[in-house]
């Protein structure tokens, strides 16, 4: 069925004359794999995309695999990871581009995570139950890349989650704020802050 499919969609490009390019769509939750349809992108895209959102939340982990034509103006998260972190939560979004038909099918690779202390801190609090401002509880040690301190005051729902306002500072990557760019989580309204961290 899927070669079908693949077959009417570029008899579609031929025959209208058009050079756009062919990527695989598809968004999964709970999985870190996935297969959809094969989409025509609009003649501004110039890039596929594949990558992995991990959003975990105290024990709880909502992963969510996704494939599409790359937005032009979302083109700066290309082949980057970032992250968040503090000792309650943590955010991990990983995406790979590429420029030609097909090229983002096949698994999704999942992204080691750094456990190696950086020499910096951040205020930490989180709290998705009240719309008080949190109270900072301490200072939490970042890892791996992370070198900035992120602070998220904001409405979304997690995959399979309702609607709360979160709020929630820790450590992040240092272009964390810059390319912000959510597939899994379904945010409203919200305000991002980036800081640079302290160095123990």
């Amino acid at each position: 069925m899927r070669a079908i499919l693949a077959a009417v969609i570029m008899f579609q490009a031929m025959t209208t004359g058009a050079d756009c390019l062919l990527c695989e769509q598809c968004l999964a939750t709970n999985a870190i794999s996935c297969s959809g349809i094969l989409k025509q992108c609009s003649p501004d895209v110039t890039h596929c995309v594949k990558g992995l959102e991990n959003s975990t939340l105290g024990s709880d982990v909502a992963l969510t695999v996704f494939k599409g034509c790359l937005d032009p103006s979302r083109k700066q998260t290309c082949n980057r990871e970032v992250s968040f972190r503090n000792s309650v939560s943590s955010l991990q979004i990983s995406r790979t581009c590429c420029d030609s038909d097909f090229c983002n099918r096949g698994d999704v690779q999942v992204p080691a995570v750094n456990e190696t202390t950086s020499g910096y801190n951040c205020e930490e609090c989180s709290d998705y139950q009240s719309v008080d401002p949190c109270t900072v509880t301490g200072e939490v040690q970042c890892t791996g890349e992370h070198k900035t301190c992120a602070t998220f005051n904001g409405t979304a729902a997690r995959p399979g989650d309702t609607v709360r306002l979160y709020i929630m500072k820790g450590c992040a990557s240092q272009d964390f704020c810059n390319n912000f760019y959510l597939a899994g989580i379904q945010l409203y309204s919200y305000d991002l802050l980036c800081s640079p961290a302290k160095k123990v």
